[in-house]
């Protein structure tokens, strides 16, 4: 596994700080950290990463969904993780629709095989 480098936003102090070290421990780099989307797209602008972790409702800026979709057209070479407690149909299929890997909050054996696959290593999850 190669060592990945990750912008990781979310609005939450200590979901934010728990992405961080599991990530970090995991062996790859966390170039940079947002807790509000437009400061993860000017992360994402001034770090070039491989992979985005982005939580979706993070007020009172854009939401995730959003960001997602705006980095697909800036930097369509960056994976996208959408990690959120937000599970409702509407949040997955907008994720799916714009590129990024949707992962429920909560497990973090998940985001580490998402961020894997948004960089292209990796199984692809079953749907």
């Amino acid at each position: 596994m190669r060592r990945l480098r990750l912008v990781i936003a979310d609005n939450d102090p200590a979901a934010l700080e728990l992405a961080v070290t599991d990530l970090t421990l995991e062996g790859h780099e966390v170039v940079a950290t947002a807790t509000d989307g437009d400061a993860a797209v000017a992360a994402c602008r001034a770090t070039n990463p491989d992979v985005v972790v982005i939580d979706h409702r993070m007020p009172p800026g854009p939401a995730g969904l959003d960001v997602a979709a705006r980095l697909r057209v800036e930097a369509p070479e960056v994976g996208v993780v959408l990690y959120t407690n937000y599970q409702d149909r509407a949040v997955v299929e907008g994720a799916a629709a714009v590129g990024a890997t949707y992962v429920p909050k909560g497990s973090l054996r998940h985001l580490r095989r998402a961020v894997l696959e948004a960089a292209g290593e990796g199984p692809t999850r079953p749907g």
